[in-house]
């Protein structure tokens, strides 16, 4: 269909005024029920476009299909052999755009990774998940004690001691530093992983002070890194089996094998020297309030013999006077005098 230079002229001085492409084809030819969508329509967005003129539509716009050089394929797998996630090689391969969690740019490269190697995949790609809420009710406190412990504790039969350690842990829960790591985990898995192990090395502990905090959220995360470099490794070691006959893949993957299995002791040395320092520092600081605590009873031991002691002498000094009370009593009994003389009142009368 082809415009007249009535429309045409329309068009040019209408289009800044009215953007929506379904209102201004309406005006255009005079018939509200027109569309977009319609051959009007159609002609419509052709000479906008021809003009480089924006416009709005309800249209769903396709995203361009996402294409990679020969380059950026070596580059993609290369990193893949690493243990990178699609995440992180997309913002690599593309490093001015803007790169989201399951954007076409991720998508294309995993799909990528998956086509050249089905049986590979990188870290992380479960796919982005919502965000991390903290558990506010001690039900569901419990019930994540009970999944990371094994344990069988029951909400409604907590002593007074647990119930704290409940509490605690609720506030730890909703730390923001916690919140903030949990929430960069985009892997299911991983984040399932931390927070039943900071469940299980913390829930009993409630007088952890900041800084142990600090350091238990530290060892969770080694051990998120050492899960991922073991199966870093798993898949790396199939794919020497594989590359048996390939003399310059086996060395390359024999390197980077030596390299991950360097990061995996690395990674055990951090976590045993936190768990190490957390025990240590908790074990002098439990033994230090132990003893302000016996210094405490014993003061309060003191004071309540201090206590008994005045109270045994009230006692004595009350027994003292009732004794004199009842002897100035009988010593004013004339009966009792004329019976200590021998004396009968009788005799006396």
């Amino acid at each position: 269909m082809t415009l007249t230079s009535k429309q045409k002229e329309f068009l040019l001085e209408n289009s800044k005024k009215i953007l929506d492409l379904n209102l201004l084809t309406q005006k255009c030819f005079e018939n509200e029920k027109l569309d977009g969508r319609s051959k009007e329509g159609r002609a419509v967005r052709k000479f906008l476009a021809n003009n480089a003129i924006e416009y709005k539509t309800t249209q769903h716009v396709y995203a361009e299909k996402v294409e990679f050089t020969d380059q950026q394929k070596e580059f993609i797998m290369q990193q893949a052999i690493t243990g990178a996630s699609s995440l992180e090689i997309a913002r690599l391969v593309f490093p001015k755009a803007t790169i989201k969690p399951l954007s076409k740019e991720q998508r294309a490269v995993l799909a990528h990774i998956q086509k050249t190697n089905p049986d590979y995949l990188p870290s992380q790609d479960g796919g982005a998940v919502n965000d991390y809420n903290g558990p506010k009710s001690s039900g569901r406190i419990v019930k994540k004690i009970n999944d990371s412990t094994g344990m069988e504790l029951d909400e409604s039969k907590l002593n007074r001691q647990k119930q704290i350690c409940v509490e605690r842990l609720r506030i730890h829960l909703n730390n923001s530093r916690f919140l903030k790591i949990i929430n960069n985990y985009l892997n299911k898995q991983d984040r399932e992983l931390f927070e039943q192990e900071f469940i299980r090395l913390t829930w009993d502990k409630p007088d952890l002070s900041a800084d142990e905090v600090n350091l238990y959220l530290n060892a969770c995360k080694e051990v998120i890194n050492l899960e991922v470099i073991s199966a870093h490794m798993n898949k790396l070691n199939d794919m020497l089996d594989l590359a048996d006959d390939q003399t310059d893949m086996t060395v390359r993957l024999s390197e980077i094998i030596r390299t991950k299995s360097q990061e995996y002791h690395q990674c055990e040395t951090r976590i045993e020297n936190l768990t190490k320092k957390l025990q240590g520092d908790r074990a002098e600081r439990m033994k230090k309030n132990h003893k302000e605590n016996a210094s405490f009873l014993a003061v309060v031991q003191m004071f309540q013999e201090e206590e008994e002691r005045k109270n045994m002498l009230k006692m004595v000094e009350m027994q003292k006077k009732i004794v004199k009370k009842e002897a100035e009593r009988m010593e004013g009994m004339a009966e009792w005098k004329a019976r200590i003389l021998g004396i009968s009142q009788d005799d006396a009368i």
